[in-house]
């Protein structure tokens, strides 16, 4: 392999340059949280061992961050599943719960303000 994984932060992906071909795998950030979404080899890549050094270099690049992630992305967790040296990283499902469950309370929040229940329901006169 001739270059190494580069976080494309503009595209929200990590990206492993090989000639002219690009193996990526996209992101979504979200404060100290990293969730892998989608990978893709070209098939001019395949069989090259190309995604697990992909997948092997953003991943120490989310340590080196101090972030942690969320394998959304099969071909991403089966790679940690099979590399105990990574699981150390993984958001817990309980992390994640209480993350959804907060979230929902900032939503529910949001929209009480919006839409007090107190303002009159919305009618039309007749004419």
């Amino acid at each position: 392999m001739s270059n190494s994984v580069c976080d494309n932060e503009s595209h929200h992906r990590y990206e492993l340059r090989e000639g002219d071909a690009v193996a990526f795998s996209v992101y979504r950030r979200r404060g100290e949280v990293t969730t892998f979404v989608h990978t893709e080899v070209p098939e001019s890549l395949a069989g090259r061992g190309i995604g697990s050094a992909l997948i092997r270099g953003a991943l120490d690049i989310e340590r080196a961050s101090s972030r942690r992630v969320v394998a959304q992305c099969p071909f991403v967790a089966r790679f940690i599943a099979g590399h105990p040296e990574y699981q150390d990283l993984l958001v817990s499902e309980e992390s994640r719960a209480s993350e959804h469950a907060k979230l929902d309370i900032r939503l529910d929040e949001a929209l009480d303000e919006s839409f007090p229940a107190s303002d009159p329901p919305a009618v039309t006169p007749d004419r």
